[in-house]
């Protein structure tokens, strides 16, 4: 029995439970906004200490996707996120800490034209259609790795004996890694052309783990087709009659065939994209030309070749304000041309939530390209090796 209180008398306080100390990195790891880990690490210094740790940072880092900070536009501007966008403090604290003009690159800096942006890294070439410079660099950290020279590269320049050349390249990450250290500043760029006038395909793969370029295994698919995006390790490509997705696994470099949704199916006219929609999960935007109705479709990549496209959502916006922008982010970006209750802008929507959010203002978002990503510079490591590389001094 509780013992009898008597008049005027208050029941002691109860202690709060101690949480154990080994709970509180679990915590920590689950806190969404990386600007909570700053208001967390000011509380104390041992909240300090743990989350400027390294292994935090890392198992932070592979936990969380980094945020959108902001778009670099033809002439290689960044344009960091505006408020109210969640991420504008951090795009504020990396355009800071940032040196996005690359004097850091061999001179002359503005020769450098930007190929691709992924994971905080910028693939960069000397010239727009020779590929004799290729440089992959991390502008928050101001380092850069010169790429050798692609095999047999002159034979594939455009001529006035062989015609023309079509090409793609892509900056991948690196994939699986014993050494998570290594993990996080490997990268791999990949290169593929075609001649116009004979239909000869070849494709390169460079790793930055060994330093080579090294052609595509014959019979991979990845120089007889065209890709678009770029999702969950894959790259994805229609089919020439667009009733399949084409998909390369980059990791085995295996081709299959996966089915689209009726609605996607066989029409050119037909808005298709691809986008990251969770942990093992594909998204697919459909939007027909003309019309205001987008139906989002999702795909479990772990459920084998009987995994069907689900539709999630049906979203309609009028297509005469609302163009896609793309992103295979588990972000999809719209541009809005402006009407009397909603001015012009660069958004996002949310594949989660299904919400508009603005990113970028109205004399912007027709110029922007490139969504860059990273973690805040508290919260970021360097993303490119320093081995075998120059660093600004």
């Amino acid at each position: 029995k509780h013992p009898a209180l008597h008049a005027g008398e208050r029941p002691a306080p109860m202690d709060s439970p101690q949480i154990p100390d080994d709970l509180f990195p679990e915590i920590f790891l689950r806190v969404p906004d990386p600007a909570d880990l700053v208001r967390i690490s000011a509380a104390c210094v041992s909240f300090r200490c743990l989350v400027a740790s390294r292994s935090f940072l890392r198992r932070y880092r592979k936990r969380h996707a980094p945020p959108l900070v902001g778009f670099f536009d033809f002439q290689r501007v960044f344009h960091p996120a505006e408020p109210p966008y969640p991420s504008a403090s951090a795009a504020k604290a990396v355009a800071l800490a940032a040196d996005f003009s690359f004097p850091f690159l061999p001179a002359p800096a503005s020769d450098w034209h930007i190929f691709e942006i992924r994971d905080g890294r910028v693939l960069l070439g000397r010239d727009p259609d020779d590929f004799e410079e290729l440089v992959v660099c991390d502008p928050l950290h101001r380092r850069h790795l010169l790429l050798p020279r692609i095999p047999g590269l002159d034979e594939w320049l455009p001529s006035a004996t062989t015609g023309g050349i079509g090409w793609q390249i892509f900056l991948l990450g690196g994939g699986d890694d014993d050494d998570e250290a290594a993990e996080e500043t490997s990268f791999r760029v990949i290169w593929r052309a075609e001649r116009e006038d004979d239909d000869n395909q070849v494709a390169f793969v460079f790793s930055s783990s060994t330093g080579q370029w090294r052609a595509a295994p014959p019979g991979s698919g990845l120089a007889s087709f065209s890709w678009r995006q770029y999702v969950h390790g894959c790259l994805y490509g229609m089919t020439d009659c667009r009733e399949k997705l084409r998909v390369l696994d980059t990791r085995t470099m295996e081709v299959s065939l996966l089915d689209l949704p009726l609605e996607a199916k066989g029409y050119a006219y037909v808005y298709v994209d691809v986008v990251e929609a969770g942990e093992g999960i594909t998204g697919l935007f459909v939007r027909p030309r003309g019309t205001p109705d987008i139906r989002y479709f999702t795909r479990r990549n772990n459920g084998g070749s009987s995994s069907q496209w689900q539709l999630e959502k049906i979203i309609s916006l009028d297509p005469s304000q609302w163009q896609s922008a793309g992103s295979p982010r588990p972000n999809w970006f719209l541009r809005h041309s402006g009407s009397p209750s909603l001015d012009a802008g660069l958004f996002s929507l949310d594949v989660k939530t299904f919400q508009l959010e603005r990113v970028l203002g109205s004399e912007l978002s027709m110029l922007c390209l490139w969504p860059y990503t990273n973690f805040p510079p508290f919260l970021s490591t360097p993303a490119v090796s320093s081995g075998n590389l120059s660093v600004a001094s």
